[in-house]
């Protein structure tokens, strides 16, 4: 939904000042004798409002014309947790795969394997014999979602009644135990054919870059993605263990509120496997569309280049999603993550040369509910000083 945010936002702004939000102080509404809040402020205040409202913590940052804000609101665990900071750190979820494709497309365009090469060249036969049509999958279905495979973590409950009730929170996952949980799976589709997010395909392409790079996946993201962007405060799961700085995560079944830290605090998995915070983030995907320190024109056109397969055609690249809005014409790229605790957003608004990063530490009911509110106010907030 918040790709298509930027054309609400007129609609929006002629009724914020009848909201009860703390935008009745930052829009006009205010009376002449009060000082008019600073864009900083401004933002700053519909945070504190997000929290208020029940989110644990967030961490937002936007950067583009007319603003250059960073800032965070809530605390790093309910139960007597301190103040966020800005280095504080979030699991990022499917966000993660952006930086892992981004990964794999700068090896591809160093010559050290082709996009369009079939996955059997990198996988061994005991992966891909138990993967129908794996002969006709090519390294680029797996990062654009057209290969049709099973999807571990939402077409079925065997992942997460593993996960979280038999394994427990001390595993140590591998990506090789992910496999059991979609190997032997019957496809959605024969490869090439139509689009289905899943995300075994990116635990596949994590076995590649490990079997063309020689390293563990992780040392391959830090030194083509992590280092180069100097992201100072993102780590790769594995990397995070037993270090701390990862805010706790909450969501809310039946009515009983849960805390996912100890599962996410050294998750490693390359569906997500990610921990970071707003201000990296942009400064990923900022360097990521607008610079060559980590990918050139020639890498960048083929991450951005969609599949179009299924219905309506996937607007889904490389690891990223391509969005052309008709009714303003704007292109929004974009990718969102979102697991038990954590959720984020990321986002690129390329006739502005604007970044939107959001983290937050709650997912699902009236957690969505509270980031969907702050983002239509950023979106709002945003329109009034870009127009």
């Amino acid at each position: 939904m918040y790709q298509q945010l930027p054309t609400l936002t007129r609609q929006l702004a002629q009724t914020v000042c009848m909201t009860g939000l703390a935008l009745t102080m930052l829009s006009g509404c205010n009376s002449s004798n009060i000082q008019p809040a600073t864009p900083d402020e401004q933002f700053q205040a519909v945070l504190e409002e997000a929290v208020e409202r029940g989110l644990p913590a967030v961490s937002v940052t936007i950067e583009g014309r007319n603003i250059d804000f960073s800032g965070v609101a809530g605390v790093t665990e309910l139960a007597g947790g301190e103040a966020l900071r800005q280095e504080s750190r979030f699991y990022i979820a499917s966000s993660g795969k952006t930086l892992l494709a981004a990964t794999l497309v700068q090896m591809a365009g160093d010559g050290l394997l082709g996009l369009d090469d079939p996955i059997n060249r990198w996988l061994p036969r005991e992966i891909t014999d138990r993967i129908p049509s794996s002969a006709g999958m090519s390294v680029r279905m797996l990062l654009n979602h057209t290969t049709g495979i099973y999807d571990f973590q939402n077409d079925g409950d065997a992942w997460d009644n593993d996960f979280f009730l038999v394994s427990g929170p001390d595993r140590q996952w591998t990506q090789t135990d992910a496999l059991p949980f979609f190997l032997d799976k019957p496809l959605h589709f024969e490869p090439g054919s139509d689009y289905s997010y899943s995300n075994s395909n990116y635990i596949l392409a994590a076995l590649i870059i490990e079997a063309v790079s020689g390293q563990p996946v992780q040392h391959a993201i830090r030194q083509r993605i992590i280092d180069p962007l100097g992201l100072a405060h993102t780590l790769q799961g594995d990397e995070a263990i037993g270090r701390a700085g990862l805010v706790h995560g909450y969501f809310e079944d039946e009515g009983e509120r849960y805390d996912s830290h100890p599962w996410y605090s050294h998750y490693g998995l390359a569906d997500g496997g990610i921990q970071s915070n707003s201000r990296d983030l942009a400064r990923f995907i900022r360097g990521l569309l607008t610079s060559d320190l980590i990918l050139d024109d020639a890498m960048r056109a083929e991450m951005l280049q969609p599949s179009l397969l299924g219905t309506p055609p996937s607007s889904y690249g490389l690891g990223i999603n391509i969005r052309r809005i008709e009714q303003n014409g704007e292109t929004v790229y974009s990718h969102s993550g979102k697991d038990p605790g954590y959720q984020t957003k990321m986002l690129f608004v390329e006739s502005r040369d604007t970044v939107i990063t959001l983290c937050a530490s709650g997912s699902f009911g009236e957690y969505d509910e509270i980031v969907e509110q702050l983002l239509l106010e950023i979106f709002t907030l945003l329109e009034e000083l870009q127009t």
